[in-house]
């Protein structure tokens, strides 16, 4: 069972507080501090009621209706891990635009909500989602673009580490008493590194 404490050291050890240098004015509420001319750290205890958030939120669609959209080859163990845990429909790499609304594409997709690792990176499939009036939760890092981004979740979106511990969060958040037994098999690192095999 991870406790406050253990959730503010996965924070802290994997670099999900540390932002980048530049800095978007609409995420001044979760910055806890700023190191001129270098980073700016995140409050901690915002990024996690965010990630609570967040799993409250997807917990109300059915996991198929959820897409996960992730463009950072170093997350791939991460995002694999993720969904297979919870069997969400993912893009992970390049996402050609038109996915959500191409019926002729070969990887179209259907989902009543969308999540994005990156809000930058993923700006072709968040202007999918919004011409499908699609709820859009995004990780954003402190130089995010954020327009049409409905739930922010503060954080490092460029280190593998921070998206590892996110979304490893937020599948124990999310997951049912027979997921959550899986979850506690493995260990966070075992989550970043290697497939598993739930």
């Amino acid at each position: 069972m991870l406790n406050k404490s253990d959730r503010q050291e996965m924070y802290k050890n994997n670099g999900v507080r540390i932002g980048a240098k530049n800095s978007n004015a609409f995420l001044k509420d979760f910055i806890f501090k700023r190191i001129p001319n270098r980073f700016v750290i995140f409050d901690i205890k915002a990024i996690d009621e965010r990630v609570r958030v967040a799993a409250k939120l997807l917990s109300q669609y059915k996991r198929k209706d959820i897409l996960l959209v992730c463009t950072l080859d170093d997350a791939y163990y991460a995002v694999y891990n993720f969904v297979k845990l919870l069997n969400v429909s993912v893009n992970f790499g390049r996402y050609l635009a038109g996915s959500l609304t191409n019926l002729t594409y070969k990887n179209f997709f259907e989902p009543k909500i969308l999540f994005v690792t990156d809000p930058n990176t993923g700006r072709r499939a968040i202007n999918d989602a919004r011409k499908n009036n699609l709820p859009i939760i995004a990780i954003a890092d402190s130089d995010s673009r954020l327009n049409y981004i409905d739930l922010i979740i503060p954080g490092n979106n460029k280190k593998k580490e921070s998206v590892g511990t996110i979304l490893y969060l937020l599948a124990y958040d999310m997951a049912t008493e027979a997921e959550r037994q899986k979850l506690n098999s493995v260990t966070f690192e075992d989550f970043i590194s290697k497939e598993l095999d739930f």
